[in-house]
């Protein structure tokens, strides 16, 4: 840009010093001032200094793109998989609590009366075999459980039901859920309550089905028998 405005004065100069030279009358002079106008070239990029920049920019933006797309998505689950099997897993061992835990049921009253262990049996099938894994884990809870959980209640006039259950997931390699159960019970025709904490735990598999399970509640049934 200076050396322009240099070189523009010193053609003005050179050019008033011709034209002092020239005898010609003092208005043409001035009309060929104005017919002067030193043109100044416009500046133009070097395409050969460009290009190679262009070329390389363009080049990183695919190597980029071919490389993220050949990247293998992981098999790993996410965390919204991870909540998702949570839950699944959470829904099943509930299912199993609330039915053994909550009642006694009509049908278990009635079948206690004599109807006959066949029916149990069947109705301890229908309620609890799908939750689990197996029939060896099926079998252990009910023969551990299952209607023993509606039959001792029953026997001594207890009512129970679950209240509210809380989980928590072991940190172990192996999917087990800790629980503790705040189970409510009240003598029929009492009109107040009373809580009992109970505690155990559940092994779960991929299928969100339960391997085997533990209910800390001996303590509590024998308490039933003596109040």
């Amino acid at each position: 840009m200076l050396e322009n405005n240099r070189e523009e004065e010193r053609l003005k100069k050179h050019l008033t010093k011709e034209m002092d030279s020239i005898k010609v009358p003092e208005g043409l002079k001035e009309e060929m001032w104005t017919q002067i106008k030193p043109v100044r070239k416009k500046r133009r990029l070097n395409l050969k200094i460009v290009l190679p920049y262009v070329a390389t920019f363009a080049c990183i933006i695919i190597i980029v793109a071919l490389g993220l797309s050949g990247f293998p998505f992981s098999s790993e689950p996410t965390p919204s998989d991870n909540v998702t099997n949570h839950d699944k897993n959470i829904q099943t061992i509930e299912a199993v609590l609330e039915k053994a835990l909550t009642g006694p049921k009509d049908e278990v009253e009635k079948m206690t009366e004599g109807v006959g262990l066949e029916d149990l049996v069947q109705y301890e099938e229908k309620l609890y075999r799908d939750y689990f894994a197996d029939d060896t884990s099926y079998l252990n809870f009910v023969n551990s459980y299952g209607s023993t959980l509606m039959i001792i209640p029953k026997r001594n006039d207890y009512n129970l039901k679950v209240k509210n259950i809380e989980y928590e997931k072991s940190e172990s390699k192996e999917i087990i859920y800790d629980f503790t159960v705040e189970l409510q019970y009240q003598k029929q025709g009492s009109e107040s309550s009373k809580v009992e904490m109970i505690t155990g735990e559940a092994n779960m598999n991929e299928e969100h089905k339960i391997e085997g399970m533990a209910i800390r509640i001996d303590d509590f049934l024998g308490s039933l028998l003596k109040k």
